[in-house]
């Protein structure tokens, strides 16, 4: 017999969940922490899984998937975000409308992204329950805080994890404070 069949079912939700936000949340606190921004690739990968999970939803007759606006308004939200970084341009925007573009992306990727991945786990498998049990949730809010908090904790001190050769090896754009050859680029 394996044990691992007898896991509750909201526990089995909660792991699905739990896996499909470790990644996204963790490298957004790395990218926060080591450059103090969100890459615009992984704000259009996110815009790119939102965007594909509302198209299904609008597309789908809604007597086959019913969903409700809030759905559709809340997936929107990146593609409004995009319209508007595109609208403006990146011509040298103001003091005043970067921190506007900054905070559509990271609401962009910190609220949407995440209701995405819900939202294709319940369709793709209807028998896994909510996880409306508070102590489920308050365990999920913690492994994402956790994800998150290390990846921008390992971001900001990148130098006692990666040299700047390793990085530059990756095609990665080196941090103010990478180190090379035992060497802080910030000293």
């Amino acid at each position: 017999m394996d044990p691992l069949e007898d896991i509750e079912p909201q526990w089995r939700t909660l792991v699905i969940a739990a896996v499909a936000l470790a990644y996204p949340v963790g490298q957004t606190g790395f990218e926060l922490g080591a450059y103090g921004e969100l890459f615009f690739d992984n704000m259009l990968s996110a815009w790119i899984t939102v965007t594909a999970t509302l198209l299904v939803l609008a597309i789908v007759p809604r007597k086959k998937l019913p969903v409700t606006r809030i759905y559709i308004w809340v997936l929107a939200i990146p593609s409004l975000w995009l319209l508007g970084r595109f609208s403006i341009g990146l011509s040298s925007p103001s003091d005043v409308v970067h921190p506007l573009i900054f905070l559509g992306g990271a609401v962009s990727f910190a609220l949407c992204f995440p209701y995405a991945i819900y939202l294709i786990v319940r369709i793709a498998n209807p028998d896994l329950p909510d996880i409306r049990e508070t102590r489920l949730r308050i365990v999920l809010a913690l492994i994402a805080i956790a994800f998150f908090g290390t990846g921008y904790g390992i971001g900001l001190r990148n130098e006692l994890f990666q040299t700047c050769d390793e990085l530059e090896m990756h095609d990665e754009v080196l941090p103010a404070h990478c180190v090379d050859d035992g060497k802080t680029d910030d000293l």
